[in-house]
Formats: structure tokens, C-alpha cells, sequence
């Protein structure tokens, strides 16, 4: 049951955030704003691809 409810919150969080970024982009604000957070949110994206590569290469290199 424990389980279920950790997946249930989960996936529920992903889907608001995903529903919020949507509204960022189509609600009446100024484009630089909007051009701003994608900016904002391409680098976060990234960031956590090039950590995790880098964390993967670090552990088969430890291991």
C-alpha cells in the first residue's frame, strides 16, 4: 500500500508540473519571460543529464 501511495504522489507531481510549464507557455505573459524559463529549464535539464553520465562513468570507474 506503501508503495502504491509514493508511485500515486509521484506520478501526480509530475503530471502538475508538467500541467504549470504548460500554462507558463501558453498563459499572457511577456516573451522574454517565457524565453527565460526555457532557458532556465533546458539548463536544468542538461545539468542533470551531464551529472548523471558523469556519476555513471565515476561508479564503473570505482567499480
Amino acid at each position: 500500500m506503501k508503495k502504491i501511495l509514493k508511485h500515486l504522489i509521484f506520478w501526480l507531481s509530475i503530471i502538475g508540473t508538467l500541467f504549470s510549464m504548460i500554462y507558463f507557455f501558453v498563459a499572457d505573459i511577456p516573451l522574454y519571460i517565457k524565453l527565460l524559463g526555457a532557458v532556465i529549464i533546458l539548463y536544468l535539464g542538461y545539468d542533470l543529464i551531464t551529472e548523471s553520465k558523469k556519476r555513471k562513468k565515476k561508479e564503473a570507474l570505482d567499480a
